[in-house]
């Protein structure tokens, strides 16, 4: 208990001026049990939610994924939707439309579009069942890169997405499915698999919904679908490419519950 206070009065010192503003509890006060843990005060969890308000993150309450699924997919026709390169502006109107189908998709983020203005999506995926995944902090090609830009750009991802969310990604998809040797070795490094794809809606290219949901609907089972969250576009094939799929009897999985055990740095497709 003496060691724990202490810890609270440096942090309080260190960042005052938020803590008074933020109303931060003592360790008197009568919310200090929102720091407690198995009924004695953490210094430790009190640290890391005060960093988290000083870095603008939200506070105590990290999302809270429901429990895993059960599904067979050598006995289902199971098919991984996978969005990359967001969060963005569409990621909301997204995640509605696969509610609305109780899908459960796989989104690969670029940390650097995890911003206060696109966080509250990140915890609604966790919440919601989703998978997140690892697409690198801005979206350059990682064969080539030194290896402490190659670390950087999947760790400060890692980094972001943990602090947003409290989930550890265990999935990547190399930007442009460009990788190598030392891609492969970075990506073990960090636990992470790097998950390809074996349906390419082009959906970047050929902003047209009725493309996008045709190519996608093409899926077989066990096939991973590429398309992008950030493209208005993208979101208005949505519905009509789950449409179909439903009409097919397909089960929206994510790449996790689609593969099964996941050996880091091991490249996987259907293909």
């Amino acid at each position: 208990m003496r060691i724990g206070l202490v810890l609270l009065s440096l942090l309080l010192a260190a960042g005052c001026g938020e803590a008074r503003s933020s109303a931060v509890p003592s360790p008197s006060s009568k919310s200090h049990h929102a720091f407690r843990v198995g009924g004695q005060f953490d210094a430790q969890v009190f640290g890391s939610r005060l960093a988290a308000r000083q870095h603008g993150w939200p506070g105590p309450r990290m999302p809270v994924a429901p429990p895993p699924r059960n599904i067979d997919c050598r006995q289902l026709k199971c098919v991984a939707l996978t969005f990359d390169d967001g969060p963005g502006d569409n990621t909301g109107h997204v995640l509605d439309t696969l509610a609305a189908h109780r899908a459960r998709a796989t989104f690969f983020m670029l940390g650097q579009m995890v911003t206060d203005g696109t966080r509250d999506f990140v915890r609604r995926m966790v919440s919601e069942g989703h998978e997140l995944g690892n697409h690198s902090w801005d979206h350059p090609s990682l064969v080539g890169l030194s290896e402490g830009a190659l670390r950087r750009e999947l760790q400060r991802t890692q980094d972001v997405v943990q602090q947003v969310a409290g989930v550890r990604m265990h999935v990547m998809r190399p930007p442009y499915g460009s990788t190598n040797h030392e891609v492969e070795a970075m990506a073990k490094e960090e636990g992470l698999a790097q998950i390809m794809w074996d349906v390419d809606t082009l959906d970047w290219r050929d902003r047209n919904p009725g493309l996008v949901a045709k190519r996608s609907a093409e899926a077989k089972p066990g096939d991973i679908v590429l398309m992008h969250d950030i493209h208005p576009t993208t979101v208005e094939a949505l519905p009509r490419l789950l449409d179909e799929l439903d009409r097919k009897k397909f089960t929206y999985v994510t790449v996790s519950e689609l593969i099964g055990s996941l050996t880091p740095g091991k490249a996987y497709h259907n293909g």
